[in-house]
């Protein structure tokens, strides 16, 4: 069911600058916050959360879909519980409490899509409980929050220096988690794939030789994804220093220094965050996509290969990359316009 993850050490893992002349937003304009590491207690309202993953699990939904609803309602669960303790079950919940909830999370600082996203998750979870339990479902009554408007500013992305320093920084080292974090970053910034699917890679799915990966994205669909030589040659590093790894037996790609399991989302979330946060930066996986699709773009990539190689259904992503790419040309173009007629 709805669980949390651990790092290499134990401990509960989260769960959820400067700009270049003519560069788009740095990844300083991050998220403003972070999800609590530590959901609260949800308590009496835990064993309908369970239920709902099992009903999620009868219609095929993803596991990576099943965690993501389950720790929304453990958090609103819990949240009800310390803040509400007259409301006794699931049935008693108003729309007075989910607005009070969603002004919380708004007020704490949250993203508008991240409270966005809670929002579908619980109204996905009520709608579920109205029919089961034959109850009104209080979305009936109240919308989730509206997500930020398409366009309205630009996706953050990553510096080329700053992404060379990160990386650099990495493959500095030649222990195990120097090889493997060097391998992971350049996975990530030099395909763009979601933080699930380079989580989820085994062995197999890495063919380096011919620089492919087969990555499962949404609705456990699989496609191929190139990586460049230099990826290709982080990785070969890293499967011989992986090799002597006393757990090299694992099928996961991604094996921690100690542990006998392969590395979660969570914790590979970690690294990431870690390795940025030894030369002050504030990076998360997700940022390795944006710079990734910008850069395609700003580079004159073809629209209709990048939406492949991301595994966009629709082209509605395409259109926000384009704004972020259209800007940065823009930028580098006013120095090649004399606006002031020399003035």
């Amino acid at each position: 069911m709805s669980r949390v993850d651990t790092n290499e050490t134990g401990q509960e893992s989260p769960d959820l600058s400067n700009v270049g002349e003519g560069s788009t937003p740095a990844f300083k304009a991050r998220r403003k916050v972070k999800a609590p590491s530590r959901r609260p207690d949800p308590k009496h309202f835990k064993p309908f959360i369970d239920s709902f993953e099992i009903h999620l699990r009868s219609i095929k939904r993803a596991a990576r879909t099943r965690e993501m609803y389950c720790d929304a309602l453990v958090w609103f669960g819990g949240w009800l519980a310390q803040n509400h303790t007259d409301v006794d079950g699931w049935d008693e919940v108003d729309k007075d409490h989910l607005r009070l909830f969603f002004v919380e999370l708004h007020d704490a600082g949250y993203a508008a899509s991240y409270v966005n996203n809670i929002g579908r998750c619980l109204q996905a979870f009520f709608k579920w409980f109205a029919v089961e339990e034959d109850l009104p479902n209080p979305f009936e009554k109240v919308k989730p929050p509206p997500p930020p408007k398409m366009g309205e500013s630009p996706p953050p992305v990553i510096e080329l220096e700053q992404l060379k320093a990160l990386i650099k920084d990495a493959e500095k080292g030649r222990d195990y988690a120097s090889r493997r974090d060097a391998a992971i970053m350049r996975i990530f910034a030099c395909t763009g794939c979601r933080l699930s699917e380079i989580a989820n890679l085994t062995v197999d799915d890495i063919d380096v030789a011919n620089r492919t990966a087969v990555v499962t994205g949404k609705g456990n669909k699989t496609r191929t994804v190139k990586f460049d030589h230099k990826c290709a040659l982080a990785l070969d590093r890293y499967m011989r220093i992986r090799a002597r790894h006393k757990h090299a037996q694992l099928k996961n790609l991604w094996i921690g220094e100690r542990r006998a399991v392969g590395m979660t989302p969570s914790g590979i979330r970690q690294v990431i965050e870690r390795r940025g946060e030894r030369l002050g930066m504030d990076i998360y996986p997700h940022l390795f996509r944006h710079t990734f699709a910008h850069n395609w773009l700003d580079n004159n990539g073809a629209e209709g290969d990048l939406q492949e190689l991301a595994g966009w259904e629709s082209a509605q992503m395409l259109r926000l990359y384009g704004r972020s790419a259209r800007a940065a040309r823009a930028r580098r173009a006013y120095d090649r316009v004399n606006v002031m007629g020399d003035i």
